[in-house]
């Protein structure tokens, strides 16, 4: 055989196939669908599943691919389906929730600020090496959130405070409890004093007791005037992953009760008065966000 024709055929091979692969990127038109796979206490599965309308006939494989979160590794591909004539590509995510929990609180440790870095190690036609890093900033006031408000109640002896603004200040760690301060801005409607000794501040989630609260110190609320009671609450982290597999076994759907109490003086006698008890249906979206996000990356 002519050499000259041989390294010929094989450059118009090598043409053909780019040109093909040329033509499958520029007109290719994906599916993609994500949703929720295995989800214990310990993992969160994500599954991506990929369909294309034409095959790549590009060989690739995935070595190594996780993302950090502030430099605390929360989640790696545990499984890459991908064949160069295949439509379909398979990609199975395993999430650390406990992980995930620890970088939550190095995030609100740092201001709620942070970023995400996703590494990507793997290799085109098994020689050509892919090490990308792709980095995210992310700030999001989470404490914002947790504002209760209450109106004033008669509850005989007295009317109860109305609660009118809560904020939290986030304070850091002690042992296994993320600790937070929330400030209760009261009005108090009765024409006498309310002395308050002592708070009872209890958070559920889908009946799972995550943290619990005490004052700070002891406040005087004037006759029709407003003050401030700081109540120092501890939240169980060792417990929010076990939250989280719920929240997600129950459809992102989770019933959230925080119950506050008062221990008051009227009259010179002790009372524990309900303040406010909130019992909310929370409901997020977080695949469906996901979804949107990777519909929008292939348009």
């Amino acid at each position: 055989m002519n050499w000259k024709i041989a390294i010929a055929g094989v450059f118009l091979a090598i043409i053909l196939w780019l040109g093909y692969v040329a033509y499958a990127v520029l007109t290719i038109q994906p599916s993609i669908q994500a949703q929720w796979g295995y989800v214990d206490e310990n993992t969160t599965e994500i599954w991506i599943t990929a369909h294309l309308n034409k095959p790549l006939l590009v060989p690739a494989s995935v070595e190594n691919t996780s993302l950090d979160f502030l430099g605390i590794p929360v989640a790696s591909v545990e499984r890459f389906d991908y064949g160069a004539t295949k439509r379909d590509i398979t990609l199975a995510i395993a999430i650390d929730n406990r992980n995930l929990v620890d970088a939550l609180v190095r995030y609100m440790d740092n201001g709620q600020k942070g970023y995400v870095v996703f590494h990507l190690r793997g290799k085109l036609f098994g020689v050509v090496p892919i090490d990308e890093n792709v980095t995210t900033q992310i700030s999001e006031d989470i404490l914002q959130y947790l504002n209760i408000t209450a109106e004033s109640r008669d509850v005989g002896i007295a009317k109860t405070p109305a609660l009118i603004e809560t904020t939290t200040d986030w304070a850091g760690t002690r042992g296994d409890n993320a600790v937070i301060i929330n400030h209760l801005k009261l009005y108090n409607p009765n024409p006498f004093p309310l002395p308050i000794g002592g708070v009872g501040y209890t958070i559920y989630v889908n009946d799972i007791k995550i943290g619990q609260g005490t004052i700070v110190k002891s406040v005087v609320l004037p006759a029709r005037g407003y003050g401030t009671v700081d109540v120092e609450t501890l939240i169980d982290t060792k417990i929010l992953p076990r939250v989280w597999a719920e929240h997600i076994k129950n459809g992102e759907v989770s019933r959230v009760r925080a119950e506050i109490y008062l221990d008051v003086t009227v009259l010179n006698i002790s009372y524990k008065m309900e303040l406010a008890t909130v019992d909310e249906t929370i409901q997020t979206d977080i695949m469906g966000e996901l979804n949107n996000m990777l519909q929008n990356l292939i348009k």
